[in-house]
């Protein structure tokens, strides 16, 4: 189901206390869609078990109990309309993650699983991201700009964006894969924080994106939010793109803030490099097996002979 079928079946649900829509037949689950009469929106699903405890939010009302044919039905309702957009991604989420388990058993423990995951992003997202992790986002962002979405399109390039979702890598697609790294003019290395982030039966890029902080009077400057609805504004005419983007800005905790427009930054420059056999890096085969994970610097100078021609 495309995030836009539930937006239209919502938009067409009736006010109502009791009636919900079933949202697709096909799912293994019994998941249900409505209003309230008060126009709240509110997903419900419906159990031969009883769903392990959620508990509510500021913004979600959680209402669970035993109906009359001794089945379990859970509510999820959003009482803050202002997070009307936030809800519609987490619902389609926890419709889709479900979607494919083997058995109603397993598809309702992954529907939990999935809104206990939300529940703590969106308890997140009060907390302002620190400076290395908006500078690792905007490397992310300008490399799926300048490079991959016109090389693959936007519908691939966000779908293929792992790494808000907490992948060894930043893209993984199904040949290839790329590892973005962020680094300020002159620092001479780049740190690999685990030996998974550059191993690989397939040959990947790991990208090194130059950026330096810049004044507000820069025009060649851009703000962590300013970059972030440039995107937006690209994905315009593109509603599945669009939303695929926007789920993966709620799972890196992101929201409007003042804040996201103060600093400035400028890129520089984009080295790319081919990750082979041959490329240095440290194998988990090649460490001794009491050693279970490794953070390592990796010198630009000497990886240049492995940097890829501009495609």
């Amino acid at each position: 189901m495309k995030i836009e079928d539930l937006i239209n079946k919502w938009d067409a649900s009736p006010p109502s206390d009791t009636s919900f829509s079933r949202v697709d037949d096909s799912h293994i689950l019994d998941i249900f869609i409505g209003k309230d009469s008060e126009s709240h929106r509110e997903l419900m699903v419906i159990s031969d078990i009883e769903p392990a405890k959620i508990n509510s939010s500021k913004a979600l009302d959680i209402q669970k109990g035993v109906r009359a044919d001794g089945r379990w039905a859970t509510v999820i309702k959003l009482v803050m309309s202002e997070e009307t957009e936030v809800f519609t991604h987490l619902c389609w989420d926890l419709i889709e993650k479900s979607r494919n388990a083997l058995t109603k058993t397993l598809g309702l423990e992954l529907f939990i699983a999935r809104f206990l995951k939300w529940q703590k992003l969106l308890e997140s997202r009060r907390n302002l991201l620190s400076e290395e992790k908006i500078r690792g986002i905007i490397g992310e962002l300008l490399y799926a700009k300048e490079y991959l979405s016109r090389k693959m399109g936007w519908d691939t390039t966000f779908s293929s964006w792992l790494g808000p979702e907490g992948s060894d890598k930043d893209y993984v697609f199904d040949d290839t894969w790329i590892e973005v790294k962020t680094i300020k003019p002159g620092k001479p290395f780049i740190t690999i924080s685990s030996f998974e982030q550059l191993t690989s039966d397939k040959l990947g890029c790991l990208a090194v994106v130059i950026l330096e902080n810049t004044s507000t009077s820069d025009n060649d400057g851009f703000s962590f939010a300013e970059l972030i609805n440039e995107i937006r504004g690209a994905l315009d005419s593109n509603p599945s793109a669009l939303f695929t983007y926007e789920t993966k800005l709620i799972e890196l905790g992101y929201t409007e803030r003042k804040e996201y427009y103060d600093k400035h930054y400028v890129h520089r420059h984009t080295y790319r490099f081919l990750v082979d056999e041959e490329f240095p890096k440290l194998l988990k085969d090649d460490i001794p097996t009491a050693i279970i994970n490794a953070r390592y610097d990796i010198s630009l100078s000497d990886i240049m002979q492995y940097e890829m021609e501009n495609d």
